[in-house]
């Protein structure tokens, strides 16, 4: 099903080599939590950065992007897209992330960059 959108399209890039969190892993709670804030901080700063209007509902796409041609699965950055979100609300880009607010979030993964794994959020506002 298409969710029509009204074109405009603000992208989060987190910065390279950023530790990411994945489904894969199994840290220690206060690892994760410290990561997690730290995910969540680095977007909610970036978001703010952005100086972009508010919007109330949105399509949103995690894009991961890998340091090597090797597979992987970008649904397993699920952490990752969740604490970025969290990021994102609290800079005031969205007004939450329940399911009024996002319509819909999926999972691709994007080109190579050797520099480091990167990982960033394209929403698109819905009309």
């Amino acid at each position: 099903m298409t969710t029509p959108t009204t074109g405009r399209t603000v992208i989060v890039t987190l910065p390279p080599k950023l530790p990411l969190l994945s489904s894969n892993q199994r840290p220690h709670w206060a690892t994760k939590a410290r990561r997690t804030r730290l995910i969540r901080d680095t977007a909610a700063w970036t978001t703010r950065a952005l100086r972009e209007a508010p919007m109330q509902r949105a399509v949103v796409t995690a894009v991961v992007h890998p340091k090597t041609n090797r597979q992987f699965d970008p649904d397993n950055y699920h952490p990752t897209a969740k604490a970025a979100l969290d990021g994102v609300v609290d800079a005031g880009l969205l007004p939450d992330d329940d399911k009024r607010h996002v319509i819909r979030t999926s999972y691709e993964a994007g080109p190579k960059t050797p520099e480091g794994w990167r990982f960033e959020l394209r929403i698109e506002e819905v009309a």
